[in-house]
């Protein structure tokens, strides 16, 4: 890989330790992938939380840290393992909270900015179209390169905070023009769509796409920016889907066949069949459940909104407990709007800084999750430690309250 002279003293070390390490990771990282070059970011969207990074994942924040590492572009940062604020209500034990906090500790020291969302996006990262950034959660990459036409690859934990510190990222993929082309399409033929169906749709997507950029038509016109995050998130969690072309919303593609170059491509029809066939596979059990997770990726205020309306009035049954997971950012908004306070009245917990695809669950004594987020599913599932089941907002909440 081709490094300029800038960039060859940032290895040898001549601006500090903590930048020599992070072109190591970034130079090795970069000639595995057959890059040519480093390229400039605008942001970084890096991973700290201790249910996937461990003790290792520590090492390596304190490590910068500890150099005098400092974030050279405006970076932030995905949930916690647990409820920064709350976390001795939710029963979490006082180790594993005192790991989780050492990572927060060295995030801060780098200089990041403490959103702790997997929805950067929405709340606190905006970079504009046609910017290079460097993110590590999967399901924000999809809505960067789908919806705002921003450049990213699915950054790996490690290499993520190497890119933050550089303010550089390896020049490949999802960076280049021709990797970024539609190469396999989908059409929907499933009829109108529940807030199920746009998960599925997206897992169906990934667990077909393979390592191919699809492009999907057929979605209505009316589709909304959180369905569609949703429906990346799913793609995501099924297979190495890092783009989905979406006629009229991705930048650049007014059809299928601006997406696709005008080439022929392999062709999927989605029926509803295919979408009852994935809830099948994500659905492990029929066990009733002792937790219900929604938020995975985090409600926007608007979902929170929706969420309040379904649940006023009902009380959650006895045995389950009720998790939604949202963003510090959209969680002062429905305490000053009230909307937390109906979703708490039910007996639900609307908690932030942390979801449950990365938290505890088992240690926290849960047995059977339900959920609407093919995400959490697929993840949580093969672990093969918790049952998980997979059905609409709607019909969780008739189920789980009265």
């Amino acid at each position: 890989m081709h490094l300029d002279p800038a960039q060859e003293k940032l290895l040898r070390g001549e601006s500090g330790e903590a930048k020599r390490f992070a072109m190591e990771v970034a130079t090795k990282v970069g000639d595995a992938v057959g890059a040519e070059s480093l390229v400039p970011i605008k942001s970084a969207h890096v991973l700290a939380h201790y249910s996937s990074l461990h003790e290792a994942g520590i090492d390596v924040l304190e490590r910068y840290a500890s150099a005098g590492g400092k974030f050279a572009v405006p970076t932030s940062v995905d949930p916690a393992s647990i409820d920064l604020q709350n976390w001795r209500s939710f029963g979490v034990p006082e180790e594993y909270a005192r790991q989780q906090f050492r990572l927060c500790d060295a995030y801060a020291k780098l200089g990041g900015m403490r959103c702790w969302t997997c929805v950067q996006y929405q709340v606190c990262n905006f970079p504009k179209q046609g910017e290079i950034v460097a993110w590590a959660e999967s399901s924000a990459v999809v809505f960067a390169n789908s919806v705002l036409g921003v450049r990213s690859n699915k950054i790996t934990a490690g290499m993520d905070v190497a890119c933050a510190v550089l303010g550089l990222t390896p020049k490949f993929g999802m960076l280049n023009d021709e990797n970024r082309v539609a190469t396999v399409s989908f059409r929907l033929a499933a009829g109108a769509l529940s807030d199920l169906d746009y998960r599925s749709v997206g897992f169906f997507i990934g667990r077909n796409a393979g390592g191919r950029v699809p492009v999907l038509e057929g979605l209505p016109a009316n589709v909304t920016s959180d369905e569609v995050k949703h429906l990346g998130a799913g793609a995501a969690a099924a297979g190495p889907v890092t783009m989905i072309h979406l006629p009229g919303i991705t930048p650049g593609s007014r059809s299928a066949s601006d997406a696709t170059g005008r080439e022929a491509v392999e062709e999927f029809e989605v029926t509803r069949s295919d979408l009852s066939s994935v809830e099948a596979d994500l659905n492990q059990t029929a066990e009733a459940p002792d937790l219900v997770a929604f938020g995975i990726p985090h409600l926007s205020v608007n979902e929170l909104g929706q969420l309040a309306k379904e649940l006023e009035g009902r009380k959650l049954k006895r045995g389950v407990k009720m998790y939604v997971y949202t963003s510090g950012q959209a969680y002062e908004m429905a305490e000053r709007t009230g909307i937390a306070e109906t979703i708490e009245a039910t007996g639900a917990r609307l908690t932030h800084s942390t979801d449950a695809e990365i938290s505890p669950l088992k240690q926290l004594g849960f047995r059977v999750v339900m959920t609407n987020s093919a995400k959490l599913a697929e993840i949580v599932s093969s672990e093969g430690e918790i049952k998980m089941r997979f059905a609409s907002q709607k019909s969780i909440i008739e189920e789980v309250t009265g």
